[in-house]
């Protein structure tokens, strides 16, 4: 009988004991994390346990993202957003201005909070200024932070902004000039998103943003690879695409123009490639009637070693009337029609051999982003660099037959001069998005308005303001707007 007492005192004090380690056990789970790694980007600085603070170099509030835990398992008590984590990756969306918030407790019970802010210290800011009913959709920029002092910083950023101006995707990019991050639909449906960087690469990425491939001139005509240009870029599916690049030319004579016998010049080139092959190329240097239209402050360059940037193709697009390309040359301030299977110059308009006569309204200089709507008017961004300087959008009619034209919109704020940069867009709406470019020798016109969006009338629909101090200030090499959903 003793016996069966003692066995059953004995099997419950082990009961009791290993309820005990169980407990113990429980409480000693060591909820510690050794990494945070998000899906759209890299946290800065490093993880370590003892920093609480973290930024990355993108993010979105587009598409679900990943955040992962390298070490997380089952017995540990992490909560990711409010949410107790049961997996060593997570799948979140976050909301606009949302941070990514790592919780648990350690083993003395103090909370551990890790923050991956929404927004890194140095992402310019941007304000709407004026929110008036504009049209639906995104906006596409890239943030050029210039200083007075010290000019152009190392890196760039791309972001997607909403209508108040606030980013709902941004990449933070490590290099100095990046421009022209654009939206193309393939296929019917499928995104591409994609940005240059200045003499490198073009940068495709998918619907996720992430990198798909990068993009170059191929070999042609007895030339090597050409790194890509940063001013613009025609995608027409995943096999089929227009790519620019800015080529050096040395050992140029220039004495039928006035300057030395060998210098070096830097020419316009753009291909078009299909599969894979160059199907059509462009070269700025076959065409010698362009020197007759240089723009004064780059003729008195001929007489130096160079090298001299006498052409700058800064925009190409497709005239949806006959397939034709439409270039613009900011330093001939001449936009070309050029053919698409010849390379001829079909006409040249402005500069000082213009196929079109000007008046003194219609003319421009050191103009960005020409292009052509489906109506068949001519719709540009005239800097106004070297006439009156009174930067402004304007829209032509144009007819091609009797080279008349006609002003038929424009648009300049009062007292608007922007040297550099800009872009204007004709929505669907008929409404016009402005990126206003900037201006790198006035503070004053720096600080202007961004971006604008305007009726047909000129009401102002929308107004954004990079935030902008008395000796740093941020431009956007173009702004363009799409009614996209995700």
């Amino acid at each position: 009988m003793i016996s069966k007492f003692l066995k059953f005192i004995f099997a419950t004090f082990i009961f009791i004991l290993f309820l005990s380690c169980s407990d113990d056990d429980q409480m000693i789970v060591d909820n510690s994390i050794n990494s945070i790694k998000v899906s759209t980007g890299e946290i800065y600085p490093e993880f370590n346990p003892n920093i609480k603070d973290y930024y990355i170099t993108s993010i979105n509030t587009l598409n679900n993202i990943q955040v992962t835990l390298e070490n997380f398992n089952a017995e540990k008590t992490i909560f990711l957003n409010g949410v107790r984590v049961i997996n060593k990756n997570t799948t979140i969306k976050l909301n606009i201005n949302e941070d990514i918030v790592v919780k648990y407790s350690s083993l003395n019970n103090e909370e551990i909070i890790y923050t991956i802010h929404y927004l890194p210290e140095d992402l310019p800011k941007a304000n709407s200024v004026i929110n008036n009913n504009p049209s639906d959709g995104y906006v596409f920029v890239n943030y050029y932070e210039f200083s007075l002092v010290s000019g152009f910083k190392d890196y760039t950023y791309i972001a997607i902004l909403n209508n108040n101006g606030f980013p709902v995707y941004y990449k933070k990019v490590p290099y100095q000039r990046v421009g022209n991050f654009n939206f193309h639909t393939i296929d019917g449906n499928q995104k591409r998103f994609s940005y240059g960087i200045n003499n490198r690469e073009i940068v495709l990425m998918d619907e996720n943003f992430e990198e798909i491939k990068k993009i170059n001139l191929l070999p042609h005509n007895g030339h090597g690879e050409y790194p890509a240009d940063n001013h613009d870029f025609i995608y027409l599916n995943d096999n089929h695409y227009i790519v620019s690049a800015y080529v050096n030319r040395e050992n140029v004579d220039l004495t039928a123009f006035g300057g030395i016998n060998s210098t070096t010049l830097i020419d316009g080139v753009f291909q078009e490639i299909k599969n894979g092959q160059v199907i059509f190329e462009w070269n700025s240097a076959n065409y010698p009637e362009i020197f007759n239209s240089v723009s004064t402050e780059f003729v008195q360059q001929f007489n130096t070693v160079g090298p001299i940037d006498y052409f700058h193709l800064n925009s190409i697009s497709i005239d949806p009337l006959d397939n034709n390309f439409i270039v613009s040359a900011r330093h001939t301030d001449q936009v070309y029609k050029i053919d698409r299977i010849t390379g001829e110059i079909i006409w040249k308009l402005g500069g000082t051999n213009s196929d079109f006569p000007l008046n003194t309204n219609e003319n421009f200089s050191h103009q960005h982003h020409a292009t052509i709507s489906k109506d068949g008017t001519l719709l540009l961004f005239d800097n106004n660099v070297t006439l009156d300087q009174k930067t402004r959008i304007v829209e032509y009619s144009i007819n091609e037959n009797t080279f008349d034209i006609e002003v038929i919109k424009e648009y300049h704020p009062e007292g608007a001069f922007m040297n550099i940069m800009g872009s204007v867009q004709k929505l669907n709406n008929n409404n016009f998005f402005i990126g206003w470019g900037g201006n790198t020798t006035s503070q004053q016109n720096a600080s202007r308005t961004d971006l604008t969006e305007i009726d047909y009338q000129g009401n102002i629909l929308l107004d954004i303001s990079f935030t902008n101090n008395q000796d740093k200030f941020t431009y956007s090499y173009r702004a363009l707007k799409y009614n996209i959903s995700f």
